[in-house]
């Protein structure tokens, strides 16, 4: 099975090592697509493991500015111990932006689960205050997220759209697919009025098509917002909005965690397994 799985993951995961990240987003970066880099980890239980990881995030950062690649950093909180305490996780989370405050570079929160999403959400305002260079992660499938987008906007928060991926149960959670769409495209608009950067992170084209239309429609400068879509998925496609001069960005993970990090994504939801075969072939 493991096997299997690292045939399957190969395409999705750069690899176990901070150098595979860094050599795809060189790549990337010659297709004139930028990055966000992903050290695969979550939910550790002790303070020595969210030491390591801030570590890891320190050289990543390092690496990235000696390559010279267009990468920007993605972290969960969880990794950084919010299970522990969530002052841990914001110290630690500190020290990862302050290093990139002194590249120039930007770190974005993930979003996990609804049940680190206000704590995640209070740490980043928290921090908005003293730094300029993080943004994060809202769900559009969670109900919530319209009020969470509002409350960003008026904070000058930089947010990165997704539709989500965790098993939610339906009383915080659209569980029908034109719902999520809906209030993806509805706080996608509200995002991009805002003027604060916004990465709209979907393969959806159609989505997509609508974002080029009521950017063009509004006037909205290309260089406010960017399309971000994961590592092996759709590559044709960012590949032909690169060339049409939109900026896009791909998601890059990688690290040791690959094995428990393609497996709970595969059991989360039964959605994840049928997008990636969807996307196999491209």
């Amino acid at each position: 099975m493991k096997g299997l799985l690292s045939l399957f993951a190969k395409r999705y995961i750069a690899g176990t090592e901070r150098s595979d990240a860094i050599e795809t987003a060189k790549r990337l970066n010659s297709l004139r697509i930028l990055a966000a880099i992903d050290h695969l980890g979550e939910n550790i239980k002790t303070k020595e493991e969210a030491d390591e990881t801030v570590a890891e995030y320190l050289s990543l950062l390092d690496e990235i500015r000696c390559a010279g690649v267009s990468a920007v950093v993605s972290l969960k909180l969880t990794h950084l111990g919010l299970d522990i305490s969530e002052a841990l996780a914001e110290t630690n989370a500190v020290v990862v932006i302050e290093r990139a405050l002194q590249y120039n570079n930007t770190v974005w929160f993930d979003m996990e689960s609804s049940a680190c999403t206000q704590r995640t959400i209070d740490a980043y305002i928290s921090l908005k205050r003293r730094f300029p260079n993080i943004g994060i992660a809202i769900q559009s499938y969670l109900k919530r997220s319209e009020a969470d987008v509002k409350l960003l906007i008026s904070k000058g928060g930089s947010v990165r759209l997704v539709k989500g991926a965790y098993k939610e149960p339906p009383d915080i959670a659209f569980k029908n697919k034109k719902d999520v769409d809906d209030n993806f495209e509805r706080l996608m608009k509200q995002l991009l009025l805002s003027g604060n950067m916004t990465a709209i992170a979907t393969h959806d084209e159609k989505i997509i098509n609508e974002a080029k239309r009521f950017a063009d429609e509004k006037k909205i400068s290309r260089s406010s917002f960017e399309f971000e879509m994961l590592l092996g998925i759709k590559r044709s496609l960012q590949r032909s909005l690169a060339e049409e001069g939109f900026q896009v960005r791909t998601y890059i993970p990688y690290g040791r965690d690959w094995l428990p990090y393609t497996i709970r994504r595969l059991r989360e939801r039964k959605e994840n397994i049928y997008f990636v075969v969807r996307n196999l072939f491209d």
